[in-house]
């Protein structure tokens, strides 16, 4: 059971014939989450995209966490989620990164850490080959 299993819901995009990849689809956040007992905030970025072209994956997973830093420096969760404690970004990859992609999250992870307050990033790493 996932912490979005147990959690109340909300899915926000409701159009299942989109053929786009979730990460191409940069101005959208994938689902979000929040636990009201802990008051945390989860925004989940579901990356399902393989890495046959690097260049353009990181432009677009770029252009998708600049929209999440957007959403979460402008409040925007405030008209549904009471006051969050904390807010956690969680990113989830089905392809295996490539050591590019990896130094890219660890800066990402660096800039949230000491520029959004009580926010923070979780990465699960991809487990199937590109190539």
């Amino acid at each position: 059971m996932g912490i979005f299993d147990k959690f109340k819901k909300h899915n926000t995009e409701n159009n299942s014939n989109n053929k786009m990849l979730n990460v191409e689809r940069t101005n959208v956040l994938d689902a979000v989450a929040y636990d009201e007992a802990n008051s945390k905030l989860v925004l989940l970025l579901s990356d399902g995209m393989d890495w046959h072209d690097e260049a353009r994956h990181l432009f677009l997973l770029q252009e998708k966490l600049n929209h999440y830093i957007a959403y979460i420096e402008t409040k925007q969760y405030l008209k549904s989620y009471p006051n969050p404690k904390q807010i956690e970004i969680q990113i989830k990859f089905l392809f295996k990164e490539t050591e590019l992609c990896l130094k890219f999250l660890n800066q990402v992870v660096q800039i949230i850490r000491t520029s959004l307050d009580n926010t923070f990033v979780t990465i699960e790493h991809g487990t199937e080959n590109t190539f």
